[in-house]
């Protein structure tokens, strides 16, 4: 018995000196992973619907542009796909897609994995071909290849089910024409001869006896760390090959010498975590201080050291100018001129923008040039923009020493005025043509109606509905253009006042239409518009102090409270972001204010307790990956971040938490990958966008993608945070935003700030009266 109260003691003593070490990691309980969970699933190409293309020069049956599906002749209760030949030919195509029209990351089924499918045919003695094919963008011997297979080399087609197992080596490893396995696209049918001929496909699925591969074991922030930041990197594996455990020692090393310039143990952070289905384990060395470049070992079988890093005090400077001139790179109505594109220029990719027509009536037309492409095509939207513009008003509000004029390398620079400012001008510019005159109210979006985008169009159409102006976009709009009048009113009094006035005309339009106007198709058209109508009233009552703005905010802001308090949600948005107006109007509302610092906190609490537990000091919940999931950890940094120093509730913490995001995003997670064009030895090489219609290989630095995605493009991995591709054909995972970039400039400001390592305890709204209850909450929920 003594014993074991002696046993105890020690392991709560080693217990306290973990959280004394890193205080922000929590120790689990030790259980292992489930049985089988790394091997490669089954995964069904067709199971019992269709998805793909099929057409001919007539004599293919088809139906609805595909290969029909066949009910009736069924195998193991599922249904068929009848691939029929009518009649001869001239030509067909018949593709049956992967993942809808991604491409699709089949490596790991390749070295010892099969095409297994069900076949059989109406007579009997029938030939086909089938094989896969892939697409990589600016390949120089072309975009697409397809590699095709006799049925014949495999088995006799009988009018009997048959069982047929095509090795993948023969079609993604032939010799004489070898696909990207990294971008599989179809699983390929055609025919041999000019034969007719009828044959049923069942349940056609890749499979594979292996496990899945693993990914290098020591994960860092392959950009590097601030002096005196928290310092860590992942040590990560699955555990059925991987050697390290909680006690082994690890060592950091300078490049220049490879002597060792710290040591300690790793530490148990998760036995099994979902996310990545590997036992992770943590090198802290906060305590190295010394500027220089480094690596890091681990004395452990088959974990090799890990890429270089920096520690300094300016690591973050090159990257948030790269993730900055982002925004020049997309930047429509103007030529990117060699002197500022750095090895990208081009033409002007729309100048038709300058005389755009109306969808609803092309015989109006309007400039609506200026302005960022949104993403990865030509598209752009008033409330992807604005909502873009505000973070990087407030990301230049806040940490203005990490902004300078001549910063960015763009045409402005030297104009006297921080070139961020700048560069946000350029889109609130074109948010400015946006808007109706007569009404008030906003145009959504702006884009192509053609693959040449030679045709371009304002949408203002839904069904039998015209001339809309969406009041979603409409507020946001409101939002960000009464920020800008307050940003700018230092720079260009003439300018601030025009979006002033502009905001307040559109709240007009607001008020004469009370009830959600919804947008175009494919506009980011939503049915409620009540967080952004908030944003826009808080906007306004901070610009202009009128009582009418402020009405509004207390008329409707508690309707928000379901929002902040949602265990499984994420960032709160616009909601935030309407507090954040509405906190730092001259004089908010006493109630109001307290209100929202109860709530405010309760969704901060539950953003670092997810911080908190994630092995990857993340705040997704529960492997919950999706669309979008690199912008939603740095968005909920962003959030935390303004919140936090509004309310001075601003602690060392938050200030990891927002922190572990940027080491997530540059290497620090389940895939060693710096998400970060240009950032990073294993930085990302690709992104889906307009670069893939420009014959050079490579792109810009400081392009961000919209990271995994376990929902849209599965089976890429098992594992939730592994559902990625590094591919410039994958939308769902690897496209980029203005959103997405606004919260790295956002995030890499902070990094770069000389607020990164203080903390600010003192509010900056008007009532600082408060300031003692502010703190108390604050010990109370996060300290």
């Amino acid at each position: 018995m003594k014993a074991k109260k002696i046993l105890t003691v020690l392991l709560c003593i080693l217990a306290l000196a973990s959280t004394l070490v890193i205080p922000n990691t929590t120790v689990y309980a030790n259980y292992g992973a489930p049985e089988g969970w790394r091997n490669l699933p089954d995964y069904y190409v067709f199971k019992d619907s269709f998805s793909g293309f099929a057409e001919s020069s007539g004599g293919l049956e088809t139906v609805n542009g595909g290969l029909p599906v066949d009910s009736q002749e069924t195998f193991e209760n599922l249904p068929s796909l009848r691939f029929s030949i009518t009649n001869k030919i001239d030509w067909m195509a018949a593709k049956i897609v992967m993942a809808g029209w991604n491409t699709h990351d089949i490596h790991n089924y390749i070295p010892n994995g099969y095409l297994e499918f069900n076949v059989k045919g109406k007579v009997g003695g029938e030939q086909f071909k089938i094989g896969g094919d892939d697409l990589v963008a600016r390949r120089a011997s072309g975009d697409e290849r397809s590699v095709y297979k006799s049925i014949t080399d495999y088995v006799t087609v009988t009018t009997e089910w048959q069982h047929v197992k095509i090795p993948l080596k023969d079609i993604y490893n032939d010799p004489s024409f070898d696909l990207d396995e990294y971008n599989t696209r179809s699983v390929v049918l055609d025919r041999v001869n000019d034969d007719t001929f009828t044959v049923w496909l069942n349940q056609i699925k890749l499979t594979s006896p292996d496990k899945e591969k693993a990914f290098p074991a020591i994960k860092v922030n392959q950009v590097g760390f601030r002096n005196s930041s928290e310092k860590y990197a992942y040590v990560s594996g699955f555990e059925d090959d991987f050697n390290a455990t909680p006690g082994t020692q690890f060592q950091v090393k300078r490049v220049s010498d490879d002597t060792v310039a710290y040591s300690g143990q790793l530490l148990l952070v998760k036995d099994y975590d979902i996310d990545s289905g590997e036992r992770v384990l943590k090198a802290v060395f906060t305590d190295l201080t010394e500027p220089g470049d480094y690596y890091i070992t681990v004395d452990a079988n088959g974990i090799a050291k890990s890429l270089n890093f920096k520690i300094g005090s300016e690591v973050f400077k090159p990257l948030l100018a790269d993730a900055a001139r982002y925004y020049y790179y997309q930047r429509s109505g103007t030529a990117l001129d060699p002197e500022f594109a750095l090895g990208f220029p081009r033409a002007d990719k729309t100048p038709m923008d300058s005389a755009a027509p109306f969808e609803s009536n092309s015989a109006v037309t309007r400039d609506v040039t200026k302005g960022w492409f949104d993403a990865g095509d030509k598209g752009k939207y008033v409330s992807d923009g604005a909502l873009a513009v505000m973070t990087l008003l407030w990301s230049s509000e806040l940490y203005p020493e990490s902004y300078t004029d001549n910063q960015f390398n763009i045409p402005e620079s030297g104009n006297g005025v921080p070139d961020i400012l700048d560069e946000a001008r350029w889109e609130v510019e074109w948010i400015l043509k946006m808007q109706d005159p007569v009404s008030g109210g906003f145009y959504a979006k702006v884009e192509s109606t053609n693959d040449d985008d030679n045709m371009r169009v304002i949408r203002d159409k839904s069904g039998n509905v015209t001339n809309l102006r969406p009041t979603n976009d409409t507020a946001i709009a409101v939002a960000s253009l009464a920020h800008a009048s307050i940003v700018y009113s230092s720079y260009d009094p003439e300018f601030a006042d025009q979006c002033l006035e502009a905001a307040k005309s559109a709240w007009t339009y607001l008020e004469q239409n009370p009830d959600n106007v919804k947008g175009p198709t494919r506009s980011y058209e939503t049915d409620s518009d009540k967080e952004s109508r908030l944003t826009a009233s808080a906007s306004l009552f901070r610009a202009t102090g009128e009582a009418q703005y402020n009405e509004y905010f207390l008329n409707n802001y508690t309707q928000s409270k379901n929002i902040f308090e949602n265990s499984e949600a994420d960032s709160a948005g616009l909601w935030n972001y309407a507090f954040f107006y509405y906190m730092k109007a001259s004089h908010p509302n006493v109630d109001a204010a307290k209100w929202y610092k109860d709530e405010f906190t309760i969704w901060l609490n539950k953003g670092l307790n997810r911080y908190k537990q994630s092995a990857w000091n993340n705040t997704i919940f529960e492997g919950n990956y999706y669309w979008g999931s690199n912008n939603i950890i740095m968005g909920t940094g962003t959030e935390a971040l303004i919140g936090s120093t509004i309310l001075g509730i601003n602690t060392k913490t938050v200030n990891n938490m927002a922190l572990s995001a940027l080491n997530y995003i540059l290497g620090a997670n389940p895939l060693r990958k710096s998400f970060v064009t240009g950032y990073g030895e294993d930085s990302l090489k690709t992104v889906y966008g307009i670069f893939n219609h420009d014959l050079r290989p490579d792109v810009p630095k400081g392009f961000i993608p919209l990271g995994p995605n376990r929902y849209n493009n599965t089976g890429i991995s098992i594992f939730p945070a592994k559902n990625y591709m590094d591919s410039a054909t994958e939308w769902t995972t690897n496209e980029h935003s203005i959103g997405s970039a606004s919260n790295l400039v956002f995030i890499t400001a902070f990094a770069n700030s000389n607020q990164a390592t203080a903390v600010n305890h003192a509010p900056v709204f008007a009532y600082s009266s408060y300031t003692e209850e502010i703190e108390k909450i604050a010990n109370e929920y996060l300290q």
